[in-house]
């Protein structure tokens, strides 16, 4: 049987099956249930092939490695030059296990298989400023050019609670802030506005504890675990209600960078309104190309504030505007090496380098990278009918004076399948936030058991 015809057949014998969690087993307090997703995911847009891209730094080394001659380097030339196409198709498995009435377990197991271009720089670069994690829990079955399949796992942990005292123990997410397009707050699970999968996170593995106290006030304390000592993370947060304002606390050291910060969320009139403000103070050294020397970077503010409402109009019109101030924004490049020039640096040990994949420690632990200080997003949303939703997020550059525009149309015809097609475009001077972006199209597809 072709690997099509039994994609199909998988997807008839999966539509078969009632979306929702099943009970596989229970006996007393024990149980075990299982619920599943298949996802299949086309992406098309241009990108950089990383092979052409290391060829033009082998081809000029001196220019690619001196600051007065960087934008020479004839790996600029690759930039955007290829047409990139990627098929994703994911099987994700739940089973949530409850042992006792105060402990449960819960895993989620993914087999993906990739096909198409895949060996871009984008990919190897994007990779690169996911949260260190203990370990990767993903193995590799298949690995070639235009071809790869792999399998792991996405969440994996142990729940523990009782009438005062929660404690998480393994791979999870920890969703921080209040913002709906940016997160500075969140350190673990930050997903950018203009993520494809934008339900979708890597997890970080740590164990949180949550002391519960009165009404809704809690305090959260987390620990994660990562590849190197200098990695982990170690971070409180209080939250309560104060007057009809929901408010969060935080303070941590996230790779070797003290921060503390809040966030506060209330009803404005019949809108909803948001703040979250945190400050970094980086430790960590590094060396921008366009930098005479080696030195920790300074000490930043991030501020998003949001409000959103929805509107009596038709079925009901979702409006929603944020802005964000960025104090660790990277600022623009020049010639040819366009916004990415400062994501070139080294660390100040060992001898000069290109980091191709960039490094996250240029972004002093913060999860938001932006070229541009002040970035405005406005997202409408419409439900054309119960089952079709049609949203239009928009984000402005004020500094570069150039947008993207992301329009999406949801269709949900049933409860176990959903249809997700969206484009991205993208306007303004070539040296700006999204100026440089080429356009992408993807289509998106859930089936639910």
């Amino acid at each position: 049987m072709s690997g099509r015809a039994s994609a199909v057949l998988l997807l008839v014998m999966l539509s078969a099956l009632p979306a929702g969690a099943r009970e596989l087993w229970r006996q007393g307090e024990m149980s075990l249930d299982f619920s599943g997703s298949l996802r299949g995911l086309v992406v098309g847009t241009r990108g950089t092939r990383a092979s052409e891209f290391q060829a033009g730094l082998d081809a000029n080394p001196v220019s690619c490695s001196l600051v007065s001659i960087f934008p020479d380097c004839p790996a600029w030339d690759a930039l955007d030059e290829t047409a990139v196409w990627t098929s994703a198709t994911r099987l994700r498995m739940r089973f949530d296990a409850r042992a006792t009435r105060h402990l449960s377990g819960t895993v989620v197991y993914d087999n993906e298989w990739l096909v198409g271009t895949l060996d871009t720089f984008e990919r190897g670069f994007g990779a690169s400023l996911g949260v260190p994690r203990f370990d990767d829990l993903a193995w590799t079955l298949v690995d070639r050019r235009d071809f790869d399949w792999s399998h792991g796992l996405y969440r994996a942990y142990l729940f523990f609670e009782s009438e005062r005292l929660e404690v998480t123990l393994g791979r999870q997410r920890i969703p921080w802030g209040v913002g709906r397009l940016w997160n500075p707050i969140d350190r673990f699970n930050a997903i950018p506005p203009l993520a494809v999968e934008a339900d979708q996170s890597a997890g970080v593995d740590a164990v949180k504890a949550r002391w519960l106290f009165s009404g809704f006030t809690y305090l959260e304390a987390i620990y994660a675990i990562g590849r190197h000592a200098d990695d982990r993370a170690a971070a409180g947060r209080l939250h309560g209600v104060l007057h009809n304002v929901d408010y969060s606390l935080m303070a941590g050291v996230f790779e070797e960078a003290p921060t503390a910060g809040f966030d506060l969320a209330a009803n404005l009139f019949d809108a909803a309104g948001r703040l979250e403000v945190v400050w970094t103070d980086p430790t960590r050294s590094v060396r921008p190309f366009d930098s005479p020397a080696a030195d920790d970077l300074p000490a930043y503010w991030q501020v998003v504030a949001s409000v959103d409402n929805n509107f009596d109009l038709g079925t009901g019109l979702y409006v929603l505007l944020e802005h964000l101030y960025n104090g660790n924004a990277l600022g623009f490049g020049r010639g040819k090496a366009d916004g990415l020039l400062g994501l070139f640096q080294e660390r100040d040990e060992g001898p000069l380098r290109v980091v191709a994949e960039g490094s996250p420690d240029l972004f002093g632990s913060s999860r938001i990278a932006s070229n541009a200080p002040h970035l405005t997003g406005l997202q409408l949303g419409y439900d054309v009918t119960p089952e079709l939703r049609a949203t239009l997020l928009t984000l402005y550059d004020w500094q570069g004076r150039s947008a993207s525009f992301f329009p999406s149309l949801q269709y949900s015809p049933t409860g176990w399948l959903e249809l997700t097609l969206g484009v991205q475009a993208f306007a303004g001077p070539h040296l700006s936030q999204f100026g440089s972006s080429e356009t992408l199209g993807f289509l998106l597809a859930d089936v639910f058991f």
